[in-house]
């Protein structure tokens, strides 16, 4: 029996991940195909555009034999540990033969070269018996600049003359990570189509452009497949669509809370993740001008840090996520208990097998954590759990619908 896996937000399910599930499956000749995707909030610090049930059972319809929650700690952080820790969950599942990323290049192994997971011969020979553009010679340039000290991205974009693509530096940390945790899962590389992951034009398949396009109240039906229309038209104006603005309460409430508790030295701004010095001090100085959610981002954002950086910031404030919740060495991050969204009825062979193989906890039912973690890993899925009920109050306020705690949610199975 073959499984691949695949890490993923969903954000939302478009033509291009239905591909790649397809890819998945049809390269490397799994049986089944787990999604390990992001819960209500995604890693560039803002809220998944609809509910992480919802985009559970469009994987399900599009693809996937099984989604699990990769922990708001992870896929709320910086690519590393995003990417350490999705790739730790595939590992100790114990069954994944295979890991299969979407990527801009398509190029497995120009991404092993950029991972440093093989040498190279020398490119001066390779140039002459290539050619100085071939592809192969541009993979020898970049590996020589790396060797430099030259970063990844600028070696790439030195290169190619183009900037290295959000997908490809994932697709590096990925392969870093199964070597870091000494895996023998196969990475598998599928190039993406539709244009670049930040391309925001028109046609481009990616999930961006879906957002934009809901946010603007434009049509992208041709950008998603059907049943993920018909999964977003029944929940339209009831958690569909979902953006940071939503959350402007919430945010200023918690963060003057914490500004507040600071005068009397309970805690400090800086104890928050991604939270710097110069980043804690712009937040104070500007508190007093808050208006919303995106205007107080804008407030806080300067040409020192990226603008995903000052978003992960604040949604660490707002979550309650700490430094201290993370290992001092990022070798040492892993998850500490897996928890099942859905799968289809057919992948019963699936679920016996990860029984067997998984090394942690396995989590089907919210209210049963408490008796099966220990208390370290009970804690970090709270952290999960108040993340999906600030997700759901935020729908509550938005659409006027009821409150759903995530205890009572029920597995998604199709």
């Amino acid at each position: 029996m073959k499984v691949c896996a695949c890490i993923c937000e969903l954000n939302p399910f478009h033509n291009g991940h239905e591909y790649l599930l397809r890819q998945a499956r049809q390269i490397t000749g799994a049986d089944y195909v787990i999604a390990i995707m992001s819960g209500d909030f995604v890693q560039r610090g803002l809220p998944a555009i609809c509910d992480k049930y919802s985009r559970t059972a469009m994987a399900l319809a599009g693809g996937a034999d099984l989604v699990i929650e990769l922990p708001v700690m992870y896929a709320t952080a910086s690519a590393d540990y995003f990417a350490l820790g999705g790739v730790s969950a595939a590992v100790d599942l114990g069954c994944v033969d295979f890991l299969c990323f979407g990527s801009e290049c398509g190029d497995l192994e120009l991404l092993r070269s950029c991972a440093g997971l093989r040498e190279e011969n020398d490119p001066g020979l390779h140039i002459l018996s290539q050619g100085e553009n071939s592809d192969s010679s541009k993979k020898f340039k970049i590996t020589k600049l790396l060797r430099e000290g030259v970063s990844y991205a600028k070696a790439y974009a030195m290169v190619t003359g183009n900037e290295f693509a959000s997908n490809d530096m994932l697709a590096v940390r990925y392969i870093k990570s199964l070597n870091i945790l000494g895996s023998d899962i196969q990475p598998v590389c599928v190039k993406r189509i539709g244009g670049d992951h930040l391309d925001g034009s028109d046609n481009s398949l990616s999930a961006l452009t879906v957002r934009r396009k809901a946010a603007n109240k434009e049509d992208f039906t041709y950008l998603i497949p059907k049943y993920v229309y018909r999964n977003l038209a029944d929940i339209r104006d009831k958690g569909f669509p979902v953006f940071s603005d939503d959350l402007s309460v919430q945010l200023y409430t918690v963060i003057s809370g914490v500004i507040e508790r600071e005068k009397d030295g309970e805690c400090d701004l800086t104890d928050y993740m991604d939270v710097s010095s110069n980043i804690a001090g712009r937040i104070r100085a500007n508190i007093g001008r808050y208006k919303d959610y995106e205007g107080f981002v804008s407030l806080i954002h300067s040409k020192e840090y990226t603008r995903s950086r000052i978003y992960r910031a604040i949604l660490h404030i707002l979550l309650d996520i700490r430094k201290s919740d993370y290992p001092s060495d990022l070798e040492d991050c892993a998850v500490s208990y897996i928890r099942i969204l859905g799968f289809r009825r057919s992948a019963s062979g699936l679920l016996s097998l990860i029984k067997e193989s998984c090394v942690l906890p396995v989590i089907s039912k919210a209210g049963d954590a408490g008796s099966i973690l220990d208390d370290e890993a009970l804690y970090y899925f709270g952290k999960d759990i108040k993340a999906s009920n600030l997700y759901d109050m935020a729908c509550t306020f938005k659409f006027g619908k009821d409150p759903v705690h995530d205890f009572s949610r029920e597995l998604i199975i199709i």
